[in-house]
């Protein structure tokens, strides 16, 4: 029988599933999950469990009839952690913008981050940042562990074969399965557009319409297409359906905190009576029961595989900036950084800069990049658009390849890449804000201004002004291109020196021993986990406090 302890781990994508829900929401907790589970396995038993509310007590309950620790660590934002499990829950999670989430939505306590914290106990977060926030939100004594995911033991091995690399003018190539689009094989980013351009051929003229008293033939019946159905009446009970929805809405955004607590329960509590009045006298239709129809033989055989997509062999030289994101996630500010790149390099053939974005980026975003580089049309530098999952070998080329990486984000939870790179000694051109102040120095990294604005909770249906992010000074990331630039090719060892800085950095950061030890204080596997039971939801505080 093991004495060690059992440690339940869950995040919402597993391996398979996030090849292809990269730059979905949290997507990212499943790499923070990998990331922790070595670790994790110095500690205790590490068990992946697919569906908590399914598993985890019934594991909990196994572990406690042989006198065994469990606790279950949640790889989530607290509004998506279970909360009626009997076995000890820890949220961990990453947040980047200036508040914790306190105020209550959509009938979901949860939507209240403080309420999940109050009743899981303790928290681990990804970075300083958030742990201040939770300490503001929940008070100076609440149990919150600041642990970064252990990127450096992986990218360690690629500082040395950077080292032994050549010179920037040699060629680099990394290969991934995926779709490219490269500037300088494309003739719209080479030179300018001919001039006076090819006119279009004349449109041939239209005949006039026959005359009315004409012998013309009338059209075919069966070719005139049906007339438009109007939409059918709505019934009562969707009348009445939507004008409560909308009553519900104004009362939470308009009257809600005007009124006294005593007040506002004894209201939820006639909200309550009244939806059960509304469903007895206004029962939802009965639904016919049909036959399923039967399926043709040919949709009954099994679906063939999916074609491989193709193999991409990018060929890179010079000083090459790389940035790994999902353009379609706001945050990460790709436009600014597309601009200052092209206009800081716009006649320097020496200067080239790799997006690796997610696949379904290809379909979604492309054409907005594409717009976004032919305003600047001609330009000498080099633009890839990289779209595809890259395996760890493909990852590891890339990194070699990699001088500069770059981050430009209004806010980051941690930011795994910028790690990793870091991590293996590749200086960067990124802010010092939000989780990035735990690691970027200025020894190993070109630091980019920036300033909070107003923004909403990103899951917060009202979009309203309730949080702040960073905005980013666009001349400093000009600013931080060019100067990069000089110091790469300087050839006076600053370039090797930001290396060496961010590979300690990033040693004394994220190593797999300092984060064990982070690890085990936060889940007390030397004693019993303390456990707090569930409270109710406090009261709306406008300044995140909770009363003692």
């Amino acid at each position: 029988m093991s004495t060690s302890p059992m440690i339940l781990v869950h995040s919402e994508f597993d391996a398979a599933s996030v090849r292809t829900a990269l730059g979905a929401p949290q997507y990212s907790y499943h790499f923070v999950l990998e990331g922790y589970a070595p670790i994790l396995g110095r500690i205790g038993e590490v068990v992946h469990v697919a569906s908590p509310e399914d598993e985890v007590d019934a594991l909990y309950d196994a572990c406690l009839a042989e006198g065994r620790a469990c606790v279950f660590l949640c790889f989530a934002p607290p509004h998506l952690v279970p909360v009626t499990l009997r076995c000890p829950t820890i949220p961990v999670f990453a947040w980047e913008f200036s508040s914790l989430p306190c105020e209550q939505w959509s009938d979901d306590p949860r939507s209240d981050w403080r309420v999940v914290l109050r009743h899981c106990g303790r928290a681990i977060t990804l970075s300083t940042h958030t742990a201040d926030l939770v300490r503001e939100a929940m008070g100076a004594d609440f149990p919150v562990f600041a642990i970064p995911t252990p990127s450096y033991d992986a990218m360690a091995p690629l500082f040395d074969q950077r080292a032994e690399g050549g010179g920037f003018e040699e060629e680099r190539v990394f290969a991934f399965r995926g779709a490219v689009c490269d500037s300088h094989a494309d003739p719209l980013f080479r030179g300018p557009l001919p001039w006076p351009m090819t006119p279009p051929p004349p449109v041939a003229a239209e005949e006039p319409p026959p005359a009315a008293d004409s012998q013309a033939p009338m059209p075919d019946p069966e070719g005139v297409p049906p007339p438009l159905l109007l939409p059918a009446r709505r019934g009562a009970r969707e009348r009445v359906s939507l004008s409560l929805g909308y009553a519900e809405a104004w009362y939470r955004d308009v009257l809600f905190d005007m009124l006294p607590d005593r007040l506002r329960v004894i209201l939820a509590r006639l909200a309550r009576v009244g939806r059960r009045v509304y469903r007895a006298l206004l029962p939802r239709p009965a639904m016919q029961e049909t036959a399923p129809p039967e399926m043709p033989e040919a949709m009954l055989e099994p679906e063939p595989e999916p074609e491989l997509e193709p193999e991409q062999v990018v060929r890179l030289s010079g000083v090459v900036y790389t940035a790994v994101l999902s353009p379609a996630d706001g945050r990460k500010n790709w436009l600014d950084l597309v601009t200052a790149f092209l206009w800081a390099f716009r006649e320097e053939p020496r200067a080239t800069l790799v997006l690796k974005m997610p696949r379904s980026a290809r379909e979604s975003m492309h054409s907005h990049i594409y717009h976004a580089l032919s305003r600047f049309t001609p330009f000498a530098c080099r633009v890839v658009l990289a779209y595809g999952f890259l395996e760890d070998a493909e990852y590891a080329a890339l990194v070699r390849a990699t001088t500069y990486y770059v981050n430009v984000s209004h806010g980051e939870g941690l930011c795994l890449p910028l790690m990793a790179f870091l991590s293996a000694g590749v200086p960067a051109i990124a802010p010092d804000h939000t989780a990035m102040a735990d690691y970027v120095r200025r020894d190993a990294a070109f630091i980019l201004r920036s300033g909070l604005e107003h923004n909403v909770w990103p899951f917060d249906p009202r979009d309203l002004f309730t949080t702040m992010r960073y905005r980013l000074d666009w001349s400093s990331i000009e600013e931080a291109f060019r100067a990069s630039f000089r110091v790469a090719l300087s050839g006076d060892g600053a370039y090797d020196a930001m290396g060496r800085a961010a590979h300690a950095a990033m040693r004394r950061y994220c190593a797999g021993g300092r984060v064990r030890d982070l690890l085990a204080e936060a889940l007390d596997v030397r004693g019993e986990m303390p456990r707090i039971g569930p409270e109710p939801a406090p009261a709306f505080d406008p300044d995140c406090e909770i009363a003692a």
